[in-house]
């Protein structure tokens, strides 16, 4: 009995173990066609970032022993890929931003020219706008060499002088072809937005104020260290690195930026370069996202990768004067899809906002220089006077011994 069971287990073998191998094979496609659509899912809901934390979480749950095996097999793969990264570090050759950059500016530039002569278009009429971009930066240029007309043929290069500073090769990727059109209007602050791809725009913002000097905006633009005291939502915001290169005003930075509520803050590594064209009368800013081996991407923060912003500051007179026209151009990939509403309350409430911190800070630090300059003014005559009562002091002791030298009876 027992052999005829075994005999019938051996003739039988191979089509139980066809079976059980079909069986596998089923619950395995099954299964794998089911995780694909939930990783497909998640990625059109989440986007990137939020499925690699997605991932993450999962991944914590897995027992000691099977998550040691997994580190292990991918660990030795990462740790060679870090230190690869890590002695390369950061290639300021191949990441410094371009001057090229800066020829983005030019409309800006001639729309603050002309805003004497500014007129509405009927979209930023219907906005009830104070002033029109649309007509200078939608205005199209016929190229030399052919018929066609386009917004990038009117991008002429500035001709900044690079005998001294590098001329850099990153570019910041914009949809420049694109039209501006009105969005936004309050008080002194307009703004207007351009998409750079489907449902994903920039900004710009434009702003004036009467009693801050160029000079000054700029220093609290580029101070990292006074940016932490009046900026709330920069928890953090430090340098990385500075240009090796002398006189390019470039530096590598850090910064994380909190969010409201039942969101994830967002955090950004960033090359930022300004100039100063006296020529033009003109300080420009341009700052482009990046990367550092030395700050990855962390699980309890947002990654924002595809970033880059253009600042004009542009005085009424001279650099040093009250009175200034501010233009700020910005382009930012939050990471995860977020609802159009929320978007439109971020740029309608917190920049103006930020505005005005920025623009209150900027007076706080004009009062202090001008305190200090008063103190070193103070302090400097009253070392003069100091000095010269010294010298009447000894010029006095010199007239009294001479004298008495001479009277009669002196031994000397």
């Amino acid at each position: 009995m027992f052999r005829r069971i075994l005999l019938n287990i051996k003739l039988r073998s191979n089509v139980t173990l066809r079976s059980w191998s079909y069986q596998f094979e089923s619950i395995v496609a099954q299964r794998s066609r089911r995780i694909q659509q939930l990783l497909t899912f998640y990625h059109r809901v989440y986007g990137s970032n939020g499925l690699q934390r997605l991932l993450r979480s999962y991944h914590k749950q897995f027992e000691p022993p099977i998550r040691g095996i997994m580190l292990s097999a991918v660990g030795a793969v990462g740790l060679n890929i870090t230190a690869v990264v890590e002695a390369a570090g950061f290639n300021w050759e191949k990441e410094r931003l371009s001057l090229r950059n800066f020829d983005l500016c030019r409309r800006d530039i001639e729309f603050i020219d002309h805003l004497a002569n500014n007129q509405l278009c009927p979209l930023c009429k219907e906005k009830n706008m104070k002033y029109c971009y649309c007509s200078v930066g939608n205005r199209k240029c016929r190229s030399p060499d052919d018929e066609q007309e386009s917004i990038r043929n009117c991008r002429r290069p500035f001709d900044l002088p690079t005998d001294v500073a590098p001329k850099g090769c990153k570019l910041i990727e914009a949809a420049d072809e694109n039209l501006w059109e009105p969005y936004f209007s309050r008080d002194q602050f307009l703004i207007w937005r351009r998409e750079e791809r489907t449902s994903m725009y920039s900004y710009k913002v434009y702003a004036r104020f009467d009693d801050i000097s160029a000079e000054d905006l700029l220093r609290v633009q580029t101070d990292l260290e006074y940016r932490r005291i009046w900026d709330e939502s920069a928890i953090k915001l430090e340098l990385i690195e500075e240009d090796p290169r002398p006189n390019s005003n470039s530096h590598l930075i850090y910064w994380e930026m909190q969010w409201p509520r039942l969101f994830y803050n967002r955090d950004y590594v960033y090359c930022r370069r300004y100039v100063t064209d006296e020529k033009r009368n003109v300080m420009m800013v341009c700052s482009r996202g990046t990367k550092h081996p030395k700050y990855p991407m962390y699980s309890n923060k947002v990654r924002v990768n595809d970033y880059w912003s253009l600042m004009v500051i542009k005085p009424y007179e001279t650099f040093g004067e009250p009175g200034v026209h501010y233009i700020l151009t910005y382009y930012d990939d939050p990471g995860l899809p977020i609802p159009q509403n929320i978007k439109s309350w971020v740029t309608q409430k917190q920049m103006p906002e930020f505005l005005q911190k920025m623009y209150l800070a900027t007076k706080q630090y004009s009062f202090k220089r001008v305190l200090e300059m008063q103190h070193i003014f103070t302090l400097s005559n009253f070392q003069l006077q100091n000095h010269d009562y010294m010298a009447n002091e000894s010029r006095t002791s010199w007239l009294k011994r001479l004298l008495r030298t001479r009277e009669p009876g002196s031994s000397k």
